[in-house]
């Protein structure tokens, strides 16, 4: 039987720390082309947000699966999307 972890909550973090606190779990992060280029060559150099994520935080998922984010680079509109809390 595979092992399952729970998606943590990506949206609102650079995409660099959503792929770090991904990793943890031991998730990996896709972007909604399947056929272009990855997640690092699309958001290097520069500072991009994850605006939406899928499967939703919280929900259980087999190790090595893929989070599917969106994401847009940092000055653009992010409306409706949650700003992280610092504590």
């Amino acid at each position: 039987m595979a092992e399952t972890v729970i998606v943590p909550d990506l949206v609102g973090q650079p995409v660099h720390v959503a792929r770090d606190a991904a990793a943890t779990v031991g998730l990996g992060l896709a972007s909604g082309d399947p056929d272009g280029p990855g997640i690092g060559s699309r958001t290097w150099p520069g500072l991009f947000w994850v605006t939406s994520q899928e499967p939703p935080a919280g929900s259980s998922v087999e190790r090595g699966s893929q989070i599917r984010i969106e994401f847009v680079e940092d000055g653009q509109a992010r409306a409706g999307v949650p700003v992280p809390s610092r504590t």
